[in-house]
C-alpha cells in the first residue's frame, strides 16, 4: 500500500532554490552503475570573479549577506547557452523526416516530448507520489548518474522559474524533487563545456541509469518521426494506446489538435480531456482521505509561499468539490459521465460549491476571496493546474518558449560568450549589486509589485498593461532611493513631478540653464548599480519575457498598446526639449539620444497563459 504524503503544515524541507552546493560524497548514488568515467563535476568559474563583489548588502535596513553571487551567474548562463544551442540544432535539423515541419514546429515538437522525458526522470528515477515512505524526509543532492540530458534539464530549470507552483507540486506530487531542493547550479553547469556549451559526453553508468528507470533513450531525437509513439492511458477505461507523436493530419500527441480514439472503449479524447480526468484522480482522493490530499493550488500561501495551514487547505477543497460527510469516492471514469468530460463541465459543478459558500472565514488564505469576482478568480486559479495533462500544474511546453525569449536577450547581449568573464568581472558583478538594490526597493515598499530589468530577472507572468504601469513606478522609486536613473536602455519613464501642464522631464532635470555636457565624462555617483556606457545599455532594458502574444488581441489590450505608445511619444518630446533648452541633466542627454529607434517594453497586446 502506496505511503501517506509528508504532512503539508509540518514539512522540514524548505522551498526549492538555487544553490552553488557541490555534490558531496555519500550521496545516495543510485546502485549496480559505475560512474567512473563521468566527465564535468563541478563548474569552475572564472578566476577573481567573486572578488569585487561587497560582503554584506542592506535590504531593509539589515546587513545581509549576499544572496547570490557572480559565479552563480557565470555558471547559470552557461546553461543557458547549452539551451539556446540545443534548440538552434532543434530547429536547423538536416536529416531525415517523413513529414515536413517548419523550425518553430519542430521545435514545439521537441519540448513535449522533453516535457514527457522529464516526468519520466522526475517520478520513476528521483521519486514521484507515493514513494515518501522510502524517500524519507531527509534532504540529498542530486547523484551523478541522475543528472539529466539536457533537454530534461532545460524543463527542470524552467519549471524552478514558478516557484510557488514547482513547491507546490513537489509537495503534493513529487516528494523526490522536494528533497533535492535547490537546483544545484554549479553542477549541472559542470556537465557542459563551456566553451564548445554542448554537454559533456555522459558515462555509461549515467546513460544506462537514465535508460532503465525512464526507459527513454538518453538523447532524445532532434527530429520526430510519424512511427514514434508515446503510451496514453485512456481517461474513460485506463486503456493504454500507443499515440504517435506527430502525425500528417496534426493531431499526434505533440501536436496541436491532438485527438484520439480509445483502440478499448471507442472513447474521443484530447489533452483537455486528459486534465479533467486528473482532476477526478484528484477528487477521488480527496474523498478517500481529506486530511492527506487536497486540490493543487489550494496549499502554498499565494504572499507568504510556504504551506498554509491545513485547516485552510481542506475546507477550500471540500468547499469547491461539494463533498459531504461518509459521502463515497466515485472512480474517476464515473466522475467523468455524471459530471462531464469537459472543463466547462467541471467549473460549473465546482462553482455551486465555491460561491455559495464565499463569506465564511476559511476564503482569507491562501488567497483573501471576498466577492464574486475574486471567488472566481480563485475557483479560475484552482482550475489552471487541470488544464494540461501530468503531474504538473502548469503547461511546461509553453513556459519553455517564453523562457527562451529571455535567453535569446542573453545572447544579444553577449552573456553566453564565456571567455568575456576572463576579464569583465564588473557586469557580472553589478548585476548581482543590482539585484540586492532590487530586493531592498521590494523591501520598502511591501505589498506593492516592481518590474525588474532584464538583470536582474523576475519568475512571475503579469499582464503587460499593468507591467508597464508598475515599471512606471519602479523607475520613479528607484530614483528617488539610490540617486540614479533605473533604467538607461532608451525606455523613458513617467514623469510623475512635473504635474500634467508642465514641459520638463524632472527625472532627468538640473537646476538653471547650460549647454550641453554630454561630451564630457559622466558624472555617476553609483558605478555600482549603472554603467553609462551604451554596451551596458541593453542590460538596464525591463523585462518582459513572459509575455505571450496572442494573434487576434482583443480590443482592450489593442487599445491599451495604442495609448502606451502615444504616452511614449509624448515622453520622448517633453524630454526632447528639456535637453534642448539646456534643463536636462546628463542621464537626460544620454536617454534622449538612446531613446531614437529604441523599441520600449510593454507594446505588444498580450494575454498572459494563451496557448
Amino acid at each position: 500500500m502506496a505511503a501517506p504524503p509528508p504532512s503539508y503544515t509540518n514539512a522540514t524541507i524548505k522551498a526549492p532554490e538555487y544553490t552553488t552546493a557541490p555534490v558531496t560524497s555519500g550521496s545516495e548514488a543510485l546502485p549496480g552503475y559505475d560512474d567512473a568515467q563521468a566527465r564535468g563535476g563541478t563548474f569552475v568559474p572564472s578566476q577573481g570573479i567573486n572578488d569585487k563583489l561587497p560582503n554584506h548588502f542592506k535590504i531593509n535596513d539589515q546587513y545581509v549577506k549576499p544572496h547570490i553571487m557572480p559565479s552563480q551567474l557565470q555558471a547559470h548562463l552557461v546553461l543557458l547557452g547549452a539551451f539556446h544551442r540545443l534548440r538552434e540544432e532543434v530547429r536547423t535539423f538536416k536529416g531525415k523526416a517523413d513529414i515536413s515541419m517548419e523550425p518553430d514546429e519542430r521545435w514545439a515538437v521537441y519540448l513535449q516530448r522533453a516535457v514527457y522525458r522529464f516526468e519520466q526522470w522526475a517520478v520513476r528515477m528521483i521519486g514521484g507520489e507515493g514513494q515518501e515512505e522510502v524517500l524519507g524526509d531527509v534532504p540529498r543532492v542530486l547523484a551523478p548518474n541522475e543528472v539529466p540530458p539536457l533537454d530534461v534539464l532545460l524543463v527542470w530549470h524552467t519549471y524552478m522559474l514558478n516557484p510557488r507552483t514547482y513547491y507546490e507540486d513537489c509537495l503534493r506530487k513529487l516528494p523526490g524533487l522536494l528533497r533535492i531542493g535547490s537546483l544545484p547550479l554549479m553542477q549541472l553547469a559542470g556537465s557542459i563545456d563551456s566553451e564548445t556549451l554542448l554537454p559533456h559526453p555522459p558515462s555509461e553508468g549515467r546513460v544506462a541509469a537514465f535508460a532503465s528507470l525512464t526507459g527513454q533513450p538518453f538523447d532524445c531525437p532532434l527530429n520526430t518521426i510519424s512511427d514514434e509513439t508515446v503510451p496514453v492511458y485512456c481517461p474513460n477505461c485506463s486503456h493504454s494506446n500507443p499515440i504517435p507523436w506527430i502525425t500528417y493530419k496534426g493531431d499526434g500527441f505533440a501536436q496541436r489538435d491532438f485527438a484520439c480514439i480509445c483502440n478499448n472503449c471507442e472513447f474521443t479524447f484530447t489533452r483537455e480531456t486528459l486534465g479533467v480526468r486528473k482532476f477526478y484522480e484528484d477528487m477521488e482522493k480527496c474523498i478517500t482521505k481529506p486530511d492527506q490530499f487536497y486540490l493543487a493550488n489550494t496549499i502554498v500561501d499565494y504572499h507568504a509561499g510556504v504551506p498554509a495551514d491545513a485547516h485552510w487547505s481542506r475546507t477550500l477543497t471540500v468547499n469547491v468539490l461539494s463533498l459531504k460527510e461518509g459521502m463515497a469516492p466515485p472512480a474517476p471514469q464515473n466522475s467523468g459521465k455524471k459530471i462531464g468530460w469537459t472543463m466547462k463541465a467541471v467549473e460549473v459543478y465546482c462553482r455551486r460549491g465555491l460561491l455559495g459558500k464565499r463569506d465564511q472565514d476559511w476564503v482569507m488564505t491562501p488567497r483573501p476571496i471576498k466577492s464574486v469576482t475574486s471567488c472566481s478568480t480563485r475557483l479560475n486559479i484552482i482550475l489552471s493546474a487541470y488544464r494540461q495533462p501530468g503531474p504538473f500544474s502548469l503547461d511546461l511546453a509553453s513556459a519553455v518558449l517564453r523562457q527562451m525569449n529571455f535567453i535569446e536577450k542573453m545572447v544579444n547581449l553577449g552573456f553566453i560568450e564565456q571567455a568575456r568573464w576572463e576579464e569583465d568581472h564588473d557586469t557580472l558583478t553589478r548585476c548581482v549589486v543590482r539585484y540586492h538594490h532590487f530586493l531592498d526597493l521590494m523591501a520598502s515598499v511591501p505589498g506593492n509589485f516592481v518590474v525588474p530589468t532584464l538583470v536582474p530577472d523576475h519568475d512571475d507572468k503579469v499582464g503587460q498593461g499593468a507591467l508597464s504601469d508598475v515599471y512606471d513606478k519602479t523607475a520613479e522609486a528607484w530614483k528617488n532611493r539610490f540617486g540614479v536613473p533605473y533604467s538607461i536602455c532608451g525606455c523613458l519613464p513617467q514623469d510623475n513631478s512635473s504635474g500634467s501642464s508642465g514641459s520638463s522631464f524632472s527625472l532627468f532635470s538640473k537646476k538653471g540653464k547650460s549647454k550641453s555636457k554630454l561630451e564630457n565624462p559622466l558624472e555617476n555617483p553609483r558605478p555600482d548599480l549603472l554603467s553609462p556606457s551604451d554596451e551596458a545599455a541593453d542590460q538596464t532594458h525591463p523585462s518582459d519575457h513572459h509575455a505571450v502574444a496572442i494573434i487576434n488581441p482583443g480590443e482592450p489590450n489593442a487599445a491599451a498598446a495604442q495609448l502606451r505608445r502615444k504616452d511614449l511619444g509624448k515622453r520622448a518630446k517633453e524630454l526632447r526639449k528639456s535637453v534642448e533648452k539646456g534643463k536636462a541633466d546628463q542621464w537626460g542627454e544620454v536617454m534622449h539620444k538612446r531613446a531614437v529607434d529604441h523599441t520600449p517594453s510593454f507594446l505588444c497586446p498580450v494575454q498572459y497563459g494563451a496557448q
